[in-house]
């Protein structure tokens, strides 16, 4: 089994990218192995619509064929103005049904404000419904997680901390079952 996270961030030392940390151990614990990618490290272009497939960058052949090859998939995004990341939906409008059908996805979200990220969620959800993959319910949000985490990269919240490790064996559980 392999799992693709897509970090939505550009941020180097990004709290999205924590968050997801935490969920890809608790996965990595069941033997499955994960592939992050976050796109503070890879670059895709602008999506254009009028550019056939056969003509992308190799950068975004290789992506496709991440996604397509995965049995699940981490969405995580920083909600930004209320919304899912730029870099994120970029991404996201290069993949298809046709590489996302039916595949399980577990989504997380960091916030800024206190009061989370649930437009994000929300979002990632519905993107998630138009290209016929299956969201876990559970979809974990970190508020003002510039203060959330801990040196060692954990959440200082505890009950946090365990909804997100809970999610990563959820992924598990339903992957396996499907199996």
């Amino acid at each position: 089994m392999k799992i693709v996270a897509l970090v939505g961030s550009t941020r180097k030392s990004s709290t999205t990218r924590k968050a997801t940390e935490i969920v890809v151990k608790e996965i990595e614990k069941h033997g499955i192995a994960v592939e992050i990618i976050h796109f503070a490290e890879v670059k895709l272009p602008i999506y254009e619509g009028d550019l056939d497939k056969e003509d992308y960058p190799v950068v975004v052949k290789d992506f496709i064929n991440k996604i397509a090859s995965a049995d699940g998939i981490i969405l995580a995004s920083p909600e930004y103005h209320g919304s899912v990341s730029g870099v994120l939906k970029n991404a996201l409008d290069y993949v298809g049904a046709r590489e996302m059908s039916g595949k399980l996805a577990a989504i997380i979200a960091t916030a800024g404000s206190k009061l989370g990220a649930a437009n994000t969620v929300n979002t990632l959800h519905q993107i998630c419904r138009n290209l016929h993959a299956w969201a876990l319910p559970q979809s974990p949000t970190i508020p003002a997680a510039y203060e959330a985490f801990d040196k060692d990269g954990s959440l200082r919240d505890d009950n946090l901390q365990e909804r997100l490790e809970k999610l990563g064996r959820n992924l598990v559980e339903e992957l396996k079952r499907r199996k």
